[in-house]
């Protein structure tokens, strides 16, 4: 993700990074329509609406307690300062069916409910006895983990969530515990962003 002073705001990173990659290709006048999905399963560690991007013949998923719908171009999200949560969640959910359809990322739906008892053992596993810093996951899903502290500072390890991921102040606490604490990012939500960034994500039974 670059040096940490770089990280003000992770989605806006993310968004800086496509543009990059993206640039002289036309993509940023394509149409992006993004609806609420509200049959869809979503990820058992998240709540909210469930936001899908479509575009290209993809589409990918971000859920979130602050949905918006829109028809807009993915351009939309170049130089926009996107203060408000919902305009935040478009833009993840965005940056997620674009990174999809450049093969950026793989991960962009939510895995099968018969997944999730098998997704949660393997997290579990995979944290061990480590104390843990949530951000964005609801109390339900919390009370699944063990150590789970409410100060950053004492965690070794910080669960990021797609609503965590979209909060304000969550590129500064990336940037301060970068490097000192393991980061891990999880859910489909979390895919577009984590594989532009390069971030730590789990997600082993997300589809694509």
């Amino acid at each position: 993700m670059g040096d940490k002073t770089a990280i003000m705001d992770i989605i806006q990173s993310a968004i800086m990074k496509l543009e990059k990659r993206i640039e002289g290709s036309g993509t940023e006048e394509g149409i992006v329509r993004i609806d609420t999905d509200p049959d869809r399963i979503p990820c058992q560690y998240e709540k909210g609406a469930c936001l899908r991007a479509s575009y290209g013949g993809r589409s990918a998923e971000f859920v979130t307690m602050d949905p918006l719908t829109a028809t807009t171009r993915i351009g939309f999200m170049f130089g926009s300062r996107l203060e408000k949560l919902p305009q935040r969640a478009a833009a993840c959910a965005i940056l997620n069916v674009v990174a999809g359809f450049f093969c950026i990322s793989r991960v962009l739906k939510s895995c099968p409910q018969e997944a999730h008892r098998e997704c949660l053992a393997a997290l579990r596993g995979e944290i061990g006895q480590a104390t843990v810093f949530i951000a964005g996951m609801p109390a339900a899903a919390c009370r699944k983990f063990d150590h789970v502290v409410s100060d950053p500072g004492a965690a070794d390890i910080l669960l990021i969530v797609g609503d965590g991921m979209i909060q304000p102040g969550t590129g500064e606490l990336i940037a301060k515990y970068r490097g000192l604490k393991r980061i891990l990012f999880i859910s489909p939500s979390t895919g577009g962003v984590s594989a532009i960034l390069k971030c730590d994500h789990w997600c082993p039974f997300g589809r694509a």
